[in-house]
């Protein structure tokens, strides 16, 4: 039998239609439409304005220049006169839609196409207006725009409703009154009623303003006083709300007086050489109490120490550093690598003689750094490796404290803090380090000393590279990182490293000792990145010994994941469409939406900036007439966002560099656990307003670097390197929407203003995504020009409420950033004070 074949029907490919408007005279629009698949028709389309079907219109008109489209039909063209009652000041939309339902693209001679036209229409009319006051539990009033040139007095007059100065209810002006229409000769559709909302009601005493829009001006009866009955549970109530926010405020100053009256020893960084006189002696108690006392005595760590030319006095104080370990199960291998100083092999040899622990390896030819610890590393006979230069110092407690931090996390890689040790034995620099932060690897060698590897995984791994001599270590520590997982690498929080500084040392001199240095740690990145399937571009930053990471991917592939960036405004119309303007200037190899969230603007010339903007293609306006929730604000916004990444932005933020985008895509595309990318940010005067937030400090967080010059590196190059931190500001940040969805968004309930990003930080990093900080995308930030302070005086109680929110829902978060050193003190100020830890603490 034969089978039978069934066509699949074919696709349809989308309708071409287009219309133009050429001529926007006031009320009047004038152009042509088309339907270039029935050239020989002339269309008939729905008017439709702000989603309804307002006329039906004949595109029948003769136009010359029908054959500029390749028309054989001359009469494509319309007028329409848009009518009178949407010329009231406020902002709407036509759309144009064949009978059977196409929407027609809208292009003018400004270019681009939008799917609707904006307009706003105003006509010289003076208002009518009263507020009758309260009738059976509503307030009453009506409305009315009086055109004595065409003898009309019209309803459906927008009213907004203030209290205290904030808006809380926008009506419209389009009831039944019959009294008002015998009285004055009206439309009867004129008049509103207002229900104060339930907060309002619980106070005794109320003054609210009622305003027409969009001249804003005050109705007759305005401002309207109310009074509420209350029985006893409602005063007691309010009276305990009102104490609430009474002791809120009085807790927040107490908190800061008792915190100044209290004589505490503190710890600049400058103070270092004091706190650690006193931090020292406390290492091991405090491993012991945070790691457990667990017996290790019968893990071997091969110590392995490279010896070129060091002083013999540094040299031999470094053994002694070694022999004085707490941790007494250790070998020591010196690889004397042909250095040709008699007086220094003699004494190596001596002490290999009277410690059997000591071993010594003699090569005969100098081979550089890396080939003489390979050396080291065939000969190790120990569980566990640790890197040691000739000339440095350990702490005596730091192999036991390794081991400790080893058998409780199960860790194959872990690394310590570290210091300077002067000429005269003095520690100074610490490097108090974060957890481990792969992307911040990418880019400085952050982990350095001590560290401590399971010999089987760094055997597997195949040694130092030779070749890339001054990057050795950074280069095998980025091929551990491919073997291993996050949770086998483990970071200790305790210097058990001090890095001698000499005249030839990169712990002196920085890069300048070394110059090959940090082009061989950049060929370093650039071959793990390439093992790992990432494409980039990586080059030194400018003098130091870090790198920029520039990602090459594919502008097709990068086209795809477009970006929808959000902005709230109320009013500021200068401000935001300067805001929208850089965008548009600056904003390069992204596919990009703007969505202009307008929370409740009230000035004509708000209107009008809403419609020029609505015309404009690649960019949407929503208007959500509520009080200011940004939490709220930028829900909405998402719901209606197109594409797959969100960027939130704040309209005092300005972009100025043509890859300020597509920097923080790329970090995204990067690395699919990406879930959001902050960028810098600068006041105007340059200096730092952003550059990552930090957990636990000042109660529930704070910005890194507040103050620091816009291109100074800050505290061990945090300020200008791309790395992993725990949250980032909205003011301008990049979101996957999928994980923003994910994590149920911004919480509009409890953090309706403040910490709403840090809050959404936190939930994305529960959710096992991560925040990255990307220094090359910078802007500038005046921030909260269009809001104002959170800190004044009428803002306090809202603000210290939303403080115990976030205190209270991450009190086993908020004091415990992974990426910053729990050595640094919470109280106040980033990188800037150490706390003393006792055994048990932080």
């Amino acid at each position: 039998m034969a089978r039978k074949i069934v066509k699949a029907p074919a696709v349809r490919p989308e309708r071409q239609l287009l219309c133009f408007l050429d001529v926007i005279e006031t009320s009047r629009l004038e152009g042509w439409a088309v339907d270039f698949e029935r050239p020989t028709e002339s269309l008939k389309l729905r008017v439709m304005i702000d989603d309804a079907i307002e006329d039906v219109m004949a595109c029948d008109m003769h136009r010359d220049d029908a054959r500029l489209v390749n028309q054989a039909n001359s009469r494509i063209g319309f007028t329409y006169d848009i009518p009178e009652r949407y010329w009231d000041g406020v902002r709407h939309r036509i759309r144009f839609v064949t009978l059977d339902g196409a929407l027609l693209p809208v292009s003018t001679r400004a270019g681009g196409a939008v799917e609707e036209y904006s307009f706003v229409l105003t006509k010289p009319v003076r208002l009518l207006a009263t507020v009758d006051g309260m009738v059976d539990g509503l307030i009453q009033g009506w409305a009315l725009r009086v055109d004595d040139e065409a003898g009309t007095k019209l309803g459906g007059v927008r009213v907004l409703v203030t209290h205290e100065g904030q808006p809380i209810a926008e009506l419209l002006a389009d009831q039944f009154r019959g009294d008002v229409a015998q009285a004055v000769g009206s439309d009867a559709a004129c008049g509103f009623a207002f229900a104060p909302p339930p907060e309002l009601r619980r106070r005794e005493q109320v003054s609210l303003k009622f305003f027409a829009l969009p001249e804003r001006e005050e109705l007759t009866g305005s401002p309207l006083e109310i009074s509420f009955p209350g029985d006893n549970a409602r005063e007691k109530i309010e009276q305990l709300i009102q104490r609430t926010d009474e002791l809120f405020s009085f807790a927040y100053h107490l908190k800061k007086e008792l915190k100044a009256a209290i004589p505490r020893e503190r710890y600049l960084l400058a103070d270092y050489p004091r706190w650690a006189l006193e931090s020292r002696p406390l290492a091991l108690p405090r491993a012991r109490a945070t790691y457990g006392v667990r017996d290790v005595s019968g893990v071997k760590i091969s110590v392995i120490c490279p010896v070129y030319r060091p002083g013999v006095g540094d040299f031999l104080a470094a053994v002694d550093s070694v022999k004085a370990q707490t941790h007494e199960n250790w070998e020591l291998l010196l690889i004397d690598d042909a250095g040709g100083d008699k007086t220094l092999s003699a004494v190596m040899k001596d002490l290999a003689a009277a410690d059997a622990r000591i071993r010594l390896i003699e090569r005969k030819k100098n081979g550089g750094i890396a080939r003489a610890t390979n050396d080291g590393l065939k000969a190790a006979k120990g569980d566990f490796i640790a890197f040691f230069d000739h000339d440095d110092l350990l702490e005596p407690g730091a192999l036991e404290i390794m081991l400790l931090a080893q058998a409780a996390s199960g860790a194959k890689l872990l690394y310590s803090d570290e210091d300077k040790v002067e000429r005269g034995g003095a520690f100074s620099e610490p490097h108090f380090k974060p957890d481990f932060n792969h992307r911040f690897l990418l880019e400085v060698n952050y982990i350095c000393h001590l560290v401590l590897v399971e010999a089987k995984t760094l055997r597997a791994a195949g040694g130092l590279d030779a070749a890339l001599d001054g990057a050795q270590d950074h280069d095998l520590l980025l091929r551990l990182v491919e073997a291993l997982t996050p949770d086998e690498i483990h970071h200790v929080p305790e210097i058990l490293y001090h890095w001698r500084k000499t005249a030839s040392s990169t712990a002196a001199a920085g890069t300048g000792a070394k110059p090959k240095a940090a082009m061989a740690g950049a060929t370093a990145v650039a071959a793990h990145l390439e093992r790992r399937g990432l494409p980039a571009k990586v080059s030194p930053r400018g003098g130091l010994t870090c790198y920029q990471v520039d990602w090459k991917f594919p502008a097709a592939q990068v086209k795809t994941q477009g970006v929808s960036i959000l902005i709230p405004y109320r009013d500021h119309v200068e401000m935001t469409r300067e805001c929208v303007e850089a965008i548009r200037a600056h904003t390069k190899g992204v596919s990009y939406e703007i969505l202009l969230l307008d929370n409740w603007s009230t000035s004509p010339e708000a209107a009008e900036f809403a419609a020029e903007q609505a015309n404009i293609e690649g960019t949407r306006v929503l208007r959500i007439a509520e009080p200011f929730n940004y939490s709220r604000i930028n829900n909405i916004g998402v719901a209606a966002a197109k594409y797959p990444f969100l960027l939130f932005l704040n309209n005092d933020v300005f972009v100025q560099e043509p890859r300020w985008l597509r920097r923080m895509l790329d970090e995204a595309l990067a690395d699919e656990a990406v879930g959001a990318v902050g960028a810098k940010l600068l006041y105007p005067d340059g200096t730092v307003q952003h550059a990552g937030v930090v957990l636990g400090v000042g109660g529930v967080a704070d910005h890194a670097f507040r103050g620091l010059g816009g291109e100074a590196p800050g505290y061990i190059a945090h300020a200008i390197t791309a790395q992993e931190v725990s949250a980032v500001t909205a003011a301008c940040m990049l979101v996957r929407k999928s994980a923003f969805l994910q994590v149920g968004g911004f919480d509009e309930r409890e953090l309706s203003v403040a910490f709403n990003d840090v809050d959404l930080c936190v939930k994305l990093r529960q959710a096992k995504l991560k925040i990255i900080f990307m220094p090359d995308s910078v802007a500038e930030h005046r921030e909260s020009i269009s809001r104002g302070d959170d800190f004044d005086q009428a803002k306090l109680a809202r603000f210290m409420f939303e403080n115990e929110v976030m205190r209270q829902r991450y009190e086993n978060v908020l004091p415990f950033d992974p990426y910053y050193n729990r050595n640094f003190s919470r109280e106040s100020g980033v990188y800037r004070e150490l706390r003393l830890l006792r055994p048990g603490e932080g």
